[in-house]
This record gives C-alpha cells, sequence and structure tokens, in this order.
C-alpha cells in the first residue's frame, strides 16, 4: 500500500512537471524562430542596403518562416536612415493560463 501511494505521488508531481517542461519547450522554440526571423531579415536589409519591393519580395521568400509571428520595419524617428526590425510572437503557459505578448527588436546600420 505504501509503495502504491508513493508510485502515485512520483506521477502526479512528475506529470506536472513534465506539462511545466513541454510549456517552457515551447516558448523557447517560439523565441528561437522569432529571433532567426528578425535577424535574417537583418542580414538581408543590409546586404541589400536598401528597402524596396524587390528586397521586400526577397524577404517573404525566405526560408526562415515564423508562422504565428508578425513583423514590422518602422524608420529610427532620430535616424531615419536606420530601420528598426520588429518581430512580435505570442507566449502561451497553460498550465497557468497566461498569455502574453514578446517582442524582439533589431536596429540595422545606416542604409542607402
Amino acid at each position: 500500500m505504501k509503495g502504491a501511494f508513493e508510485t502515485a505521488l512520483v506521477i502526479l508531481f512528475g506529470m506536472m512537471f513534465l506539462v511545466m517542461g513541454m510549456d517552457y519547450v515551447g516558448v523557447i522554440l517560439q523565441n528561437n524562430q522569432a529571433r532567426s526571423l528578425a535577424e535574417n531579415t537583418l542580414a538581408i536589409l543590409e546586404h541589400q542596403n536598401r528597402l524596396d519591393e524587390q528586397v521586400q519580395v526577397l524577404i517573404d521568400e525566405s526560408q526562415i518562416q515564423c508562422y504565428e509571428c508578425s513583423m514590422t520595419l518602422q524608420p529610427h524617428p532620430q535616424y531615419p536612415e536606420r530601420l528598426w526590425v520588429i518581430v512580435r510572437y505570442p507566449i502561451r503557459l497553460a498550465y497557468m493560463g497566461y498569455q502574453s505578448t514578446a517582442e524582439i527588436r533589431y536596429l540595422t546600420r545606416p542604409l542607402g
């Protein structure tokens, strides 16, 4: 009887930590995808040294994709020759009922 009780406790707490671990791994994977998207976009912009329709097509057709992310390119308010690459992505921790949005920002070197 004591062994069964101990086993039940181990399984109960083990499953709780397993669910928590899976949620944390999901957040880490989502962060890595968003960071890769932002870094790839930054590299394309700096390599092309401009932002126009052709460069936007290169960014859109890039192999690095993040399906739950939203990316915007904004000019810097003080330095108009530089661009902000902003990637927003959701963070979900189901066991806590927590939902939020995280943001990654990169600033290009002066373009053009």
